[in-house]
């Protein structure tokens, strides 16, 4: 399978599983926002992060499956799957960074400081990731390829 296919399988596969993840993050959305408005670590709000988070888990499983079966080389197969769970940590401890300084009361430029560094300290693995990932396969598609503009049917 040429770079080319790879970046087309993947993006199809990613359209497709974007709409349960935009489904599943409604209620997120509705859980974290009640769990930093109540008064106290309400154990159904905590409860419906926790099983948003694993629902959203198993979606990014299931990319970095697909992702996976497209080499054979099982080094890359490794740095995948570290990079797809480095993306998932990311997500995850953005959107946490921003529930937990509101939750403890801390001002709002430590939710920019907190998030920022989460974010950036993620891309960077990321980006570390992807040039391992090309040394050992270079038909893979680097992290920031898989996007519309460099898809071609």
């Amino acid at each position: 399978m040429t770079k080319q296919e790879r970046i087309n399988a993947i993006y199809r596969s990613n359209m497709k599983l974007a709409v349960p993840q935009g489904l599943i993050t409604f209620p997120m959305t509705f859980f974290t926002v009640g769990l930093i408005r109540s008064d106290s670590w309400n154990g159904w709000y905590v409860f419906g992060v926790a099983v948003c988070l694993l629902l959203l888990g198993g979606s990014f499983f299931k990319a970095n499956q697909i992702e996976t079966n497209m080499t054979e080389r099982e080094g890359a197969k490794q740095i995948i799957t570290r990079r797809n769970g480095f993306l998932f940590g990311v997500f995850v401890m953005s959107i946490l960074s921003v529930a937990l300084t509101l939750k403890l009361g801390w001002t709002y430029a430590w939710i920019l400081i907190v998030t920022g560094g989460i974010l950036y300290g993620g891309y960077r693995l990321i980006r570390k990731q992807d040039e391992r990932l090309s040394a050992i396969d270079p038909e893979h598609p680097l992290f920031r390829e898989m996007r519309l503009d460099h898809v071609r049917d």
